[in-house]
C-alpha cells in the first residue's frame, strides 16, 4: 500500500498541470463561406501537412519537438475564379499552464515538463475562410 501512495504522489509531483489536462494535438475545423475551396496547410517551417478541400477537421500539433518550441500554421485557400487568401492558426498558452502550475506543478512544470511535452500550448478553435 505505501509503494502504491508513494507512485501516485510521484505522479503528482512530477506532472503538471498542463500536461495533465491537454495533450500536444489539437482538432481544428476549417469552414468556408463556399462549398469545396481547396486548402493547403504548411507548418512554421514551410512544409506541407495536409491538402484538401473546405468544410474538414485538421488534427495538428500544439508544438513541434523542443524546448519552448511552439507551432504555428499558414492555411492557403484557393478556389478557381477566387483570389487565393492566406491565414494563419496561432498558438497560445493555456491557462493551465499558469493556474495549474500554480497548484500542482510548481517550478518543474513551468520550466521543464509543460515546456518540453508542448501541452501548455492550444491553437487557434477553428478557421473561417471568408473568400472574397
Amino acid at each position: 500500500m505505501k509503494k502504491i501512495f508513494l507512485i501516485l504522489t510521484s505522479c503528482l509531483f512530477l506532472s503538471s498541470c498542463a500536461t495533465i489536462m491537454r495533450e500536444n494535438n489539437q482538432s481544428i475545423p476549417i469552414k468556408s463561406n463556399l462549398d469545396q475551396v481547396n486548402i493547403q496547410i504548411f507548418d512554421k517551417n514551410n512544409t506541407l501537412i495536409f491538402s484538401g478541400k473546405t468544410p474538414t477537421t485538421v488534427n495538428l500539433k500544439t508544438s513541434k519537438s523542443g524546448y519552448f518550441n511552439p507551432q504555428k500554421y499558414k492555411v492557403v485557400a484557393s478556389k478557381a475564379g477566387y483570389p487565393s487568401i492566406t491565414t494563419e492558426i496561432d498558438w497560445h498558452v493555456s491557462g493551465w499552464y499558469y493556474i495549474g502550475n500554480l497548484v500542482i506543478g510548481g517550478l518543474i512544470g513551468y520550466l521543464i515538463i509543460d515546456p518540453i511535452t508542448g501541452d501548455m500550448y492550444y491553437l487557434d478553435e477553428e478557421v473561417n475562410l471568408n473568400m472574397p
